[in-house]
């Protein structure tokens, strides 16, 4: 039989380009903004990232659980949800730290434009049309690069430029995925609109802990430690975090479908095994890369401006580890558990966010390492009870052998 390759692996292979993007961007916008004006844009780019995945207020996932036809209608609500959320996001950033109007103007723009674009990007998804869904789930990336080279090119140092690009390419994006899916639309046969708006609360619940547990060192260092730890932090992200956070959302976007789509206890345990040698084989690969190229990027690439010590990337690979455990369970228990069961792991969720954000604390008498084990605690315990949650979806029945 001919060897085809892990659907996982495909899928890093684009996201790769798409990390690229993204430390790229962020290591060009370190070297050329002050600590002060990086640590904002990281901030805000992650206001931005996690507000525009609460937007769509769990409609992505439906979409992608193949439970609601993408169309006008979807199309209308999502719409509403999304500048709900996003003027109620904003309004809250704008607050807790005290961002300017234009910024704030920005952060709801591009929060509402991204959670429509999410939604057309699940749509294609659950069609497990990869290759299109993961231009508009990595557009970000590509867009926060753009900023970052028009910043250098115009001699800007403010975050605001990048910031601008990034927004408009949200809106542009968004624009396209919903022009797609209408023309589409025109030659097959309409399906009747009905939200299960229960089950798309806890979805959108589970997204909202995993997003809120993603951003949450950058929004929790402003409080508990100086803001240049926050602009350390955006560097460590790019140099150690970004192959785990790739690796994290490729397993998710992959897997979830075709689990969903699975018939058999058989193929949804060999789908797992199958993806998890893969994951397992690019994540130690990745980890020996990113000890032996960290020293190297902060010499020659950052000129000293900002150190990593051993111990603060340690810690971030303890949280990507952390990370792709989550990443297995949340797409086993998005894809195979009931509604019942996801209000469970929405409460494990929210109650996983509380334990980080204790843990970051408390630990951050430690320095930034310690709110980075602090966080990577909260991953963990999500992963171990979600797992214990979707086990049964994966159990062999009484007597039958696990081969066959």
């Amino acid at each position: 039989m001919r060897y085809v390759p892990s659907a996982t692996f495909r899928t890093m292979v684009v996201y790769g380009t798409s990390g690229l993007a993204f430390a790229g961007a962020n290591l060009l916008l370190a070297r050329v903004l002050s600590t002060e004006h990086y640590a904002l844009l990281t901030l805000v780019v992650a206001l931005m990232t996690l507000g525009y995945h609460l937007a769509p207020a769990g409609l992505d996932a439906l979409v992608t659980r193949g439970r609601v036809d993408a169309g006008p209608a979807l199309l209308r609500r999502v719409s509403m949800a999304a500048a709900l959320i996003g003027t109620g996001a904003t309004a809250v950033a704008f607050t807790a730290y005290e961002l300017s109007m234009a910024t704030a103007a920005l952060l709801l723009a591009g929060t509402a434009a991204g959670g429509v674009m999410l939604v057309a990007a699940a749509h294609f998804q659950s069609d497990q049309r990869f290759t299109l869904s993961n231009a508009f789930i990595t557009a970000p990336n590509l867009l926060l690069l753009i900023g970052a080279l028009a910043a250098l090119v115009m001699g800007s140092h403010t975050a605001t430029l990048p910031v601008a690009i990034l927004t408009l390419g949200l809106v542009v994006a968004a624009a396209v995925g919903w022009v797609l899916i209408l023309t589409e639309r025109r030659t097959s046969v309409p399906r009747v609109l009905a939200i299960p708006w229960n089950e798309a609360f806890a979805l959108a619940g589970v997204a909202a802990a995993g997003m809120l547990l993603i951003q949450l060192e950058r929004l929790v260092l402003p409080h508990i430690l100086p803001l240049s730890d926050l602009a350390l932090f955006g560097v460590l992200s790019a140099i150690a975090g970004s192959l785990f956070r790739l690796l994290q959302m490729a397993v998710g976007f992959t897997l979830l479908p075709r689990l969903r789509n699975a018939t058999t206890v058989f193929e949804r345990r060999h789908l797992i095994s199958h993806e998890l040698r893969f994951a397992i084989v690019i994540a130690v690969v990745g980890a020996v890369a990113i000890l032996v190229l960290t020293p190297l990027i902060e010499r020659w690439f950052l000129a000293g401006k900002y150190h990593l010590p051993l111990s603060l990337v340690v810690a971030a690979l303890f949280s990507g580890v952390a990370k792709i455990a989550h990443a297995f369970a949340k797409a086993a228990a998005t894809a195979l558990a009931t509604p019942r069961e996801l209000a469970f792991v929405n409460g494990a969720g929210w109650m996983s966010v509380a334990l980080a954000i204790g843990g970051a604390v408390v630990a951050a008498r430690w320095g930034l390492a310690g709110v980075i084990y602090g966080v990577g605690l909260g991953w963990l315990a999500w992963a171990v009870m979600s797992f214990v949650l979707v086990i049964r979806h994966l159990r062999l029945p009484a007597g039958v052998p696990a081969e066959t």
